[in-house]
């Protein structure tokens, strides 16, 4: 599996250390969040904030005011909310754009340079869908007075006075116990949210030599430098986010396809033990004789029909398979003993 890199366009790492990067027409689509997803102008989220705090501050207008003066009251303190959360938003907005560069969209480029590891031992994927459930005793109430004619109707009060008595009034538990019935709360579980997919990946280190301990410390201060966000200037009030990683599977020099896919991710955790066997151990040098690592990652995208439909078809850069096909024979050897930081 190799872990490609997206840095922020205004990081230092690409404008002081100059770190070679790929070619934008040749980054493969990627799935990122939905927001960050779109190319989004400063301008357009200048006016899409000013769309919500208009909504807000119509509401906020209303309960600050409205109630005084009756219908015109409400509208007046409304359409006044609104033009001041607009005004509000938009400002602060394009402001952020400003010192974004009049982008929104988190504008990333892709180092040349990534990370290949062994598939850990423990791969496994969970799928979770949010459902809650709801009581709709009242619109089905509703619904049946209204669907049921005058009678009906008349039956259908009567059954909601029962039906209070055993939920709302006073001795209500007492009601119920003694009469043997008790409310049917009508519910019904409803799709509420999807969940983030999050991975926690570990591997274990055992350099050989100071080659494979290169590597591996090489990897290690990877993964913490791109985890970790930056300050855009010397003043240090704002921060550059965090790298976003893309994670693929390979087999024989070609994406598996068999694996599930993934969308973009951030590198939420991780842990480093230099002791793994409670016991601190190294070679003459100093380097640990082993390192666990575990990596925790958070995904920045939802799935939905549509993405599992699509199968996550994305195109391989030719020289990233290039890259792993003509990789050293030693290190297709030590594939499953060592990761190897690959530097194209």
């Amino acid at each position: 599996m190799i872990f490609y890199i997206n840095v922020a366009e205004d990081s230092r790492i690409l404008k002081e250390a100059k770190e070679p990067t790929v070619n934008a027409k040749d980054i493969p689509s990627r799935l990122r969040g939905d927001a960050v997803g779109q190319d989004m102008s400063g301008m357009g989220a200048t006016a899409g904030a000013a769309v919500k705090g208009g909504v807000v501050g119509a509401g906020a207008g209303v309960i600050a005011n409205g109630a005084k003066g009756g219908i015109r009251g409400v509208t007046k303190s409304a359409l006044k909310g609104a033009a001041v959360g607009a005004a509000t938003n938009a400002a602060g907005t394009a402001v952020v754009s400003i010192a974004a560069g009049g982008k929104m969209a988190r504008q990333q480029k892709r180092l040349t340079k990534a990370i290949a590891l062994h598939v850990p031992n423990q791969l496994a994927i969970r799928y979770n869908m949010n459902w809650d459930a709801a009581d709709t005793m009242a619109s089905q109430l509703a619904n049946a007075g209204i669907s049921d004619g005058v009678v009906g109707a008349a039956k259908t009060a009567g059954t909601a006075a029962v039906v209070a008595a055993l939920t709302k009034a006073p001795g209500a538990d007492l009601a119920s116990a003694q009469s043997g019935l008790a409310a049917n709360p009508k519910k019904e579980n409803l799709f509420k949210s999807v969940d983030f997919r999050t991975f926690t990946f570990e591997y274990q280190f055992f350099p050989r030599n100071p080659t494979e301990a290169a590597n591996v410390l090489n990897i290690v201060k990877e993964f913490k430098l791109h985890m970790h966000p930056e300050f855009k200037d010397s003043n240090n009030f704002l921060f550059i986010y965090p790298s976003e990683f893309d994670i693929f599977y390979y087999n024989n020099g070609s994406e598996n396809m068999n694996l599930h896919r993934h969308t973009s991710y951030v590198l939420t955790e991780m842990n480093v033990n230099y002791t793994p066997n409670s016991q601190f151990t190294t070679f003459e040098g100093g380097m640990p004789t082993q390192i666990n690592v575990t990596l925790s990652l958070l995904e920045l995208s939802i799935l939905t029909k549509e993405k599992i439909q699509e199968n996550f078809k994305w195109l391989i850069l030719k020289n990233y398979q290039r890259c792993i096909i003509t990789s050293p024979s030693w290190m297709v050897r030590r594939w499953s003993l060592i990761a190897i930081l690959l530097i194209t």
